[in-house]
């Protein structure tokens, strides 16, 4: 059996998911690396033919360039056998996937399969799946994400971590710092004990800043953010979610014409990130519970 791409990014892991569902496991070998190749966020601009000659090197110059529509189509067959009926369930015109013999040709601007199928994939069902198979798959962020006691400190001089990294107590003011060893941009999700979520950054209230250097700690709120301090008043445990991407998340209600504290992650917000980050293809996901106690 041909290897899909390595879980490296959470879109990977996404579509390694998405290509098992598709294609048996000890199905077509050709058929789950075109599935894995075509529907890769890297190749959304590319021609099939480029991507059938991604598939010629991996395959050892076995797989002939004409061999691409039928494999291809062989594919969009076996996602609408095993998606179909969700995909209409979300406003997809899935009659449009099958191609009927002398179809006269299309208007130019429109989709063809496959580009119909990649927009439901990363439009819809990614940002569906967004959050769960971020906490599933999210790495355990011990060291990179600190929680800073802001009692007599002054942030520009002096942070000092608590004691205990995983505890904080009600009613205390502190700063989370984030030290990652790789370069990217952050985005930062709170979900308290309630369940509700925060986006923390990018927010305008804790941090427009989001790149991250090996060599760089942020830390949120920031010094010129304009909340000074992360207090909560609950006990419990105060999820964290970071994820790291290549390009900066742009997010809707992250500009001025918003309220600064306007920070709550709605569903339909979720929604958004999950559409944003899925618009990359190297998202790195971590996360981290801290206790708060009396």
């Amino acid at each position: 059996m041909i290897a899909l791409t390595a879980d490296n990014s959470l879109q990977e892991r996404f579509l390694n998911n998405f290509t098992n569902q598709v294609i048996w496991q000890q199905g077509n070998d050709t058929q789950r690396l075109c599935c894995g190749l075509r529907f890769h966020p890297l190749h959304r601009d590319k021609t099939s033919a480029k991507v059938a000659e991604e598939m010629d090197v991996l395959l050892n110059g076995t797989f002939a360039a004409t061999n691409m529509p039928g494999t291809l189509g062989e594919v969009v067959k076996k996602i609408k056998e095993r998606f179909g009926d969700t995909m209409k369930a979300d406003g997809v015109p899935v009659d449009l996937l099958t191609r009927k013999p002398g179809r006269q040709k299309q208007d130019p601007d429109a989709k063809s399969p496959w580009q119909i199928i990649y927009d439901w994939l990363w439009e819809i069902d990614f940002p569906r799946q967004g959050w769960k198979l971020a906490e599933e798959t999210a790495t355990y962020a011990m060291e990179e994400l600190q929680m800073i006691d802001l009692k007599s400190q002054d942030r520009d001089v002096c942070l000092n971590g608590v004691k205990n990294p995983v505890t904080i107590y009600k009613g205390e003011e502190y700063a989370l710092q984030v030290d990652f060893p790789e370069t990217g941009h952050l985005l930062l999700i709170n979900q308290g004990v309630s369940g509700k979520r925060y986006c923390l950054c990018p927010s305008l209230a804790f941090s427009s800043e989001t790149q991250i250097l090996p060599d760089k700690k942020l830390h949120i709120p920031g010094i010129k953010a304009l909340a000074s301090s992360l207090q909560y008043t609950d006990i419990g445990n105060e999820y964290f979610l970071a994820i790291l991407t290549d390009h900066p998340v742009q997010l809707s209600w992250v500009n001025p014409n918003y309220k600064p504290g306007d920070i709550v992650v709605t569903e339909e917000r979720l929604r958004e990130i999950f559409q944003q980050v899925g618009r990359q293809w190297n998202a790195r996901v971590f996360s981290k519970k801290f206790e708060v106690v009396e």
